[in-house]
């Protein structure tokens, strides 16, 4: 048996609170490294709708939530890439381009996960008004 997906949304949002964590502490000094917690703020979000779901009542709802956010997750974790590789500057910050790419995974993860779990149940309940 698989894990539930609202456990699966908890255990994403805590990799990117670490992930955050991490990329602040080994940050260079002289930044301020504030941009090092995006992925803190998904994560954080990630593992409010993940305990929301937890509850029958409110799981479909905080799961589609979730899901958007780790939609807006896999944008905001490219966008700063294809931008620097617009200006020519891909890789010159080698953490933050690490953090990012986190990001992308974490989020594209719970993104496909969530999708892949809303085919199913759809499947289920078609399933069951048929038979």
């Amino acid at each position: 048996m698989s894990l539930p997906m609202p456990w699966i949304s908890i255990g994403n949002g805590v990799a990117l609170i670490v992930l955050s964590l991490v990329g602040y502490a080994l940050k260079d000094p002289a930044n301020s490294g504030t941009t090092a917690f995006i992925p803190a703020a998904f994560g954080l979000l990630l593992v409010v709708f993940g305990a929301l779901a937890l509850r029958d009542n409110l799981r479909k709802h905080a799961m589609h939530a979730a899901s958007a956010v780790a939609l807006l997750g896999v944008v905001g974790g490219l966008v700063p890439i294809i931008m620097s590789l617009a200006k020519g500057n891909f890789g010159a910050r080698p953490l933050a381009l690490a953090v990012q790419i986190g990001l992308i995974v974490l989020c594209g993860e719970m993104l496909a996960l969530c999708v892949n779990s809303f085919i199913q149940a759809r499947r289920r309940r078609e399933q069951e008004a048929a038979g």
